[in-house]
């Protein structure tokens, strides 16, 4: 499992780095709509297995949401929303011998639309939002890699108390703690790499703030696998599962720096 891991960040981290830095706009756009289609075939294929039109609707509408956000054009990814609520809604009217199993499949499917297809773009808006973008997208990346590789490493020598064991009976106090300050030693080494004028006492912050939002995202989507039933979203990355189970850890945090570095700052 180690080897796996291993051998796929060896081939990942320069293949991110080079499509971060170099894949034009408009293709790097659409490999980000992509991976959100990905994501959204994962989630409605573990929230609504035996609902092949209420989880095709999902995705659709997931879709046109991402579709928006990614170009900004605030009138197609709210027309997705609508189109969800109101197609949603629709559902419960032609089951009415199923009501509250309807209704409930309509929660399930508004948070897919927003948790994979709203959140997913914000790289998207991060890499284009101005100059120094594709770095913040590394930064984002790499931090989070490096939070994830500090609660592994830490977790195994030195975890002993659980840290939410009805969710992730594997993740420990211990290794939550070896996540952030994993995540702070990466954040300081980006710094230097992508943004030297950035204050160390920021960079800290930074790498604190996202490892924390890293392992809140790895959290929810454990909740959501172990709600549905699966081991696994998907089987797309070897050693690592589906596209979810690798963008659990990053979606959170790019929204963060996200409007972190979008609102202006004295």
């Amino acid at each position: 499992m180690l080897r796996t891991r291993l051998l796929t960040a060896a081939v990942a981290i320069p293949a991110i780095w080079l499509i971060v830095w170099k894949l034009p706009a408009p293709l790097f756009a659409g490999f980000i709509v992509a991976v959100t289609a990905s994501g959204l075939f994962e989630y409605f294929a573990m929230a609504l297995p035996e609902q092949p039109i209420e989880r095709a609707a999902g995705i659709v509408w997931g879709l046109v949401v991402g579709a928006g956000i990614v170009s900004r054009r605030p009138e197609f990814w709210g027309a997705g929303l609508g189109l969800t609520v109101i197609g949603g809604l629709v559902f419960p009217l032609v089951r009415t011998a199923d009501l509250a199993g309807a209704v409930h499949r309509l929660g399930l499917t508004v948070l897919g639309v927003l948790y994979v297809g709203f959140v997913t773009p914000h790289i998207v808006l991060l890499r284009h939002g101005g100059p120094d973008g594709w770095r913040w997208v590394l930064f984002t990346v790499f931090v989070a890699m490096g939070s994830d590789s500090g609660g592994y490493f830490t977790g195994r020598a030195y975890g002993r108390r659980k840290l939410l064991p009805a969710v992730s009976p594997s993740k420990t106090v211990e290794g939550s703690v070896g996540a952030i300050a994993g995540a702070m030693f990466i954040a300081v080494l980006c710094r230097v790499i992508f943004f030297p004028r950035l204050a160390l006492a920021e960079a800290f912050g930074l790498g604190g703030a996202i490892s924390l939002l890293a392992q809140l995202g790895d959290l929810c989507e454990s909740a959501l696998k172990r709600a549905f039933g699966a081991k696994d979203s998907g089987w797309i990355i070897p050693g690592h599962g589906g596209i979810l189970d690798r963008l659990d850890s990053l979606l959170f945090p790019m929204v963060f720096v996200y409007y972190y570095t979008a609102f202006p700052r004295g």
